[in-house]
């Protein structure tokens, strides 16, 4: 299939949600919200003080905006591309697929089985449905394309809030008002905060709530839910479950993005009526992106010298590590045109996390990591508990402090390194895969390593992290570590 590309900056001129849109500028529309959808007084009041608020929102979210290169501006207009979106059968009957699974192939499509249709950007925004999911893989764009749906479901009349599950996991009970307007968009007075919150349970068709990241929360869903009114102070957990049955705001739009994992066994009352799986970028529409912020020479260089790094930047994320490492590359490894390269640039960074505070060196933590991410890939799999990071020796609590972090450039990208809360996953599959390398290159003894390239490293499952076993010993020449240049090279000519 062909991608074809959309813009996202749309404005929906009239309440109705079917309502064909219109294709606008590039910022998120200015609402009129100075002009109630009713006279009388105290639909005035809500909706001015709606107005005050969303107006604070819409800029906030303006200012984040959707891509951010880590020292590295736009050239061009940033184009309106998006990654393929398939309505997918994520849940049948009562049961829902298998939990992810280690696939060295990450780039076919998510839930391929269970494809129902392709739609395109501004199918999103015609949807009857009341609560959809839409689910992706690790820098898939989720985040991305929640935004331009909150900036594209802009209107008049209606009222879309995004918000963070990252920014949300409150340990206090607290109501849902406090949950969704006063901590998240602060600075208003008390009156304002009360006038929205009353008019928008009077007029609850006429909002929207994007959720993101629904695998950043502290908490799962119990199969029982307790309903609540809407100024009942409880945990948050309660208030989103009570959001996902419909209970409260029943005839909002709930939109949930989320990593698969997270969604799979929500209860049954809980769960969206559609799901959405996002895929790559098509190349041409990441070449598109790519050079909004690198020249064409950059581009030919990948084109022609790394088959792999060109099918990576397919990936939003991916794409981002790769113009930024090579317009900012570092001094030790040099250029960052190969996959081993540029992980290796992007690891030796991580020293420069932001506010790391560990007992230990980022060396030991990277061992114990690649320890971890080789019996992950070994045993098929992508997620991590809690306890297996413990039994590992890294603390769950404090792993959050380790971000992606590019050389020359001190300011993290929205990006951990390792993601999650209760379950935790490499911000990219890749990740897993260089780790899991590293291991197999610094980490394993040479008879344990020699046995591994007789008997398991040819097999398809390691595909990828051959590659970069073969980059680790050749590419960087690492041919101090015990020998182990020798009996690969020497097992690669048999084979």
């Amino acid at each position: 299939m062909t991608e074809q590309s959309t813009s996202s900056n749309v404005n929906i001129t009239d309440s109705v949600l079917n309502q064909s849109p219109v294709i606008k500028d590039a910022q998120i529309v200015n609402v009129n919200y100075m002009q109630p959808p009713s006279t009388s007084s105290s639909d005035e009041d809500g909706w001015d003080a709606v107005g005050s608020i969303m107006k604070e929102h819409n800029s906030r979210l303006e200012i984040e905006g959707d891509f951010q290169f880590q020292g590295v501006s736009a050239k061009t207009e940033i184009p309106p591309v998006h990654p393929a979106i398939h309505e997918i059968t994520f849940y049948e009957k009562d049961k829902a697929p298998a939990d992810e699974e280690y696939d060295p192939d990450d780039h076919k499509e998510l839930y391929s089985n269970k494809i129902i249709t392709r739609v395109q950007f501004e199918d999103l925004l015609k949807l009857e449905s009341k609560f959809i999911s839409i689910i992706g893989r690790a820098g898939s764009g989720k985040t991305v394309l929640s935004k331009k749906l909150t900036k594209a479901f802009s209107s008049s009349h209606r009222v879309c809030i995004h918000i963070k599950f990252m920014d949300m996991n409150n340990k206090q009970p607290l109501t849902l008002r406090k949950l969704f307007l006063d901590n998240m968009i602060p600075g208003q007075d008390e009156k304002v905060y009360e006038n929205a919150f009353n008019w928008l349970k009077k007029n609850d068709e006429k909002l929207i709530l994007v959720l993101d990241g629904f695998d950043q929360a502290q908490y799962t869903l119990d199969k029982k839910c307790s309903k609540i009114n809407y100024d009942d102070c409880v945990p948050e957990k309660q208030l989103i479950h009570n959001l996902f049955i419909k209970h409260l705001f029943p005839n909002s739009l709930l939109v949930v993005t989320s990593r698969p994992h997270a969604v799979l066994y929500l209860p049954e009352p809980a769960r969206p009526q559609v799901t959405y799986a996002l895929g790559d970028l098509s190349l041409e529409d990441a070449k598109e992106l790519f050079l909004a912020f690198a020249d064409e020479d950059l581009w030919r260089k990948i084109n022609t010298t790394s088959s792999q790094m060109l099918s990576m930047c397919r990936n939003p994320l991916m794409l981002q590590m790769i113009i930024s490492s090579n317009i900012h590359p570092s001094e030790d490894i040099g250029d960052a045109s190969t996959p081993t390269r540029l992980f290796a640039t992007v690891m030796e960074n991580l020293t420069y996390s932001h506010n790391f505070q560990f007992p230990e060196s980022m060396g030991e933590l990277a061992r114990k990591l690649q320890v971890l991410a080789f019996a992950a890939t070994k045993h098929r799999k992508v997620v991590l508990t809690a306890k297996e990071l413990r039994d590992g020796g890294v603390d769950p609590t404090t792993i959050h402090d380790i971000v992606v972090q590019l050389h020359c450039h001190r300011r993290p990208i929205n990006s951990r390194l390792l993601e999650g809360n209760t379950k935790f996953y490499f911000c990219h599959q890749t990740f897993q895969e260089h780790l899991t390398a590293s291991h197999v290159v610094y980490g394993m003894p040479v008879e344990e390593f020699q046995e591994f390239g007789e008997t398991l490293l040819f097999e398809e499952h390691w595909t990828v992290v051959r590659r970069f076993v073969c980059g680790l010993l050749f590419d960087l020449e690492s041919k101090a570590v015990s020998g182990k240049y020798e009996l690969c090279f020497t097992t690669i000519h048999s084979k």
